[in-house]
């Protein structure tokens, strides 16, 4: 990890990362090193979910964006097949070994996130979840901790609170609920967030993971649903186990990618959006159909 001595911004460098292979680019692998049968072509197993036949299995990523002591790369195959992005048990994988990140690195922080379609970052086909663990807090969720020690209580709970007064809800359900942030950086981004406070997602109850998670699956169905099998998106988790208590709520974040990051973003780290986030909110009801029951 590398900092930026002008912009106080780090830089991850993977010296691996080009040599990776792209699907997206080059076209389908003869042989998907994610399915099954085609094991040996990963690192080898961290975790699994399923013991003959795999259901979600983990490993650490070949092309490593970090490397120990600095931290660890992982790779968490969500579903046998290539039509399926987000399922329970996957998930399930995904708060496995973020607690065990949390482990392995206890001063450090764990990275969830999910890259899907080649304008979102992927170049494996196959469904996928990666976890990065970095050694210093990620520079955009000390901002968040920073103005929320400006401001009095956990100011996710108050956001909450706005976005049912200003129409920006989504949906409800169980322990957790879908809004459009009226703040967001991309327009369409839909912020899935637990009713309760919590910092960390290693310590949010059953009900907050799963029904958060029972939304993120209903949002990414109706997403594709609408805008095409082959919508690229990503998933963020912001989540971050050493703050103060009241400077963070974790939350897990699914941003459409409608667009490219172009020169004014580069150039600023300024964002353009492209509708209202009252626009935004009923787009996503008219679309949106509540799931029954927890994921």
């Amino acid at each position: 990890m590398i900092r930026d001595s002008i912009t106080g911004e780090y830089t991850l460098v993977g010296a691996t990362r080009g040599a990776r292979p792209n699907e997206y680019r080059d076209g389908p692998s003869l042989g998907c090193p994610f399915c099954p049968g085609n094991e040996a072509q990963t690192p080898p197993e961290l975790a699994r979910i399923g013991e003959r036949e795999w259901r979600v299995r983990a490993f650490a990523n070949k092309y490593p964006a970090v490397v120990p002591p600095e931290g660890a790369h992982e790779v968490i195959v969500d579903a046998p097949t290539h039509d399926v992005e987000i399922t329970r048990e996957g998930m399930e994988m995904w708060r496995e070994r973020y607690g065990a990140l949390r482990e392995r690195f206890p001063h450090g922080w764990p990275v969830l996130f999910k890259n899907r379609g080649a304008y979102a970052g992927a170049t494996i086909l196959h469904p996928h979840t990666q976890a990065i663990a970095v050694a210093r807090r990620p520079v955009r969720w000390e901002a968040m901790t920073q103005a929320a020690r400006a401001g009095a209580g956990c100011p996710w709970c108050a956001e909450i609170h706005a976005a049912r007064e200003r129409g920006l809800v989504v949906a409800e359900h169980d322990a957790a609920i879908a809004y459009v942030r009226e703040n967001s950086r991309f327009g369409w981004a839909l912020t899935l967030a637990p009713l309760e406070c919590s910092l960390s997602l290693d310590r949010a109850s059953e009900a907050a993971w799963t029904g958060a998670g029972a939304l993120l699956a209903a949002a990414v169905e109706v997403l594709l649903g609408n805008l095409g099998a082959a919508s690229p998106f990503n998933v963020l988790v912001p989540s971050d186990p050493h703050a103060a208590p009241g400077t963070f709520h974790w939350h897990l974040e699914l941003v459409p990618r409608l667009a490219t990051l172009a020169g004014f973003e580069l150039a600023s780290g300024m964002f353009i959006r492209s509708a209202l986030p009252q626009e935004s909110a009923e787009r996503w009801r008219r679309m949106f159909t509540l799931p029954h029951g927890p994921l």
